[in-house]
């Protein structure tokens, strides 16, 4: 959701950094990798080491480069199919990396009653997450479409950024593993809200 009605908000408040960019000659995809792999190091260096104020903030400015390329790639008139990929594969990294660090947190840190739950949960959430993306993927090469859902890759990363703060904030680490329970399960219904979808439009062009 948040995805697809951010990037109004997003072009105002990083166009001024993705026009210094182009400006400074480094490319979208450039931006693309760099941003990929350094909010992966963070989140799996910071987390596990329960570094969690410096790791929420660093990771999350890193994500953000995320609104970044696609920006650049626009003022530049450089978006591509490559580009697309690209992106792609960085944000699976990313996101993998984010809940992976969670996972080991969960593993050092979480107190003993709630280290099941936590650990398991962000593996779930990382596992169906990771679906969500790839149902879109597979219907957009078949032909259909699947940008719907309540929980999309800029909504499960806000959730997750969520949890932590009420970590760093003193709430007890059950939040933080009912919470990603609660996450995996929104990425579900995600998952099958656009199982759905696709099927519709199947159905659809199948009875014309």
């Amino acid at each position: 959701m948040l995805s697809r009605s951010g990037r109004p908000l997003g072009e105002l408040l990083f166009g001024p950094i993705a026009r210094l960019f182009v400006k400074l000659g480094i490319s979208a995809n450039t931006v693309t990798v760099v941003g990929g792999i350094l909010s992966s190091l963070s989140a799996l260096y910071f987390f596990p080491n329960n570094m969690l104020v410096v790791g929420t903030v660093l990771t999350g400015i890193l994500v953000i480069f995320d609104n970044l390329d696609g920006q650049m790639a626009r003022m530049t008139g450089t978006t591509s199919a490559w580009g697309a990929f690209l992106d792609s594969t960085m944000d699976r990294f990313s996101d993998s990396a984010i809940f992976v660090g969670l996972a080991l947190w969960g593993y050092f840190h979480a107190d003993e009653a709630a280290k099941f739950a936590v650990v398991t949960g962000a593996l779930a959430a990382l596992v169906i997450g990771s679906i969500v993306p790839y149902v879109r993927a597979r219907a957009e090469s078949v032909g259909c479409t699947a940008a719907v859902g309540i929980a999309e890759r800029a909504d499960r990363l806000i959730f997750a950024l969520i949890l932590i703060l009420a970590i760093i904030f003193g709430a007890s680490h059950w939040v933080m593993g009912i919470g990603l329970w609660i996450l995996a399960a929104l990425a579900l219904i995600t998952v099958i809200q656009r199982m759905f979808h696709v099927y519709k439009q199947m159905k659809g062009a199948s009875e014309t």
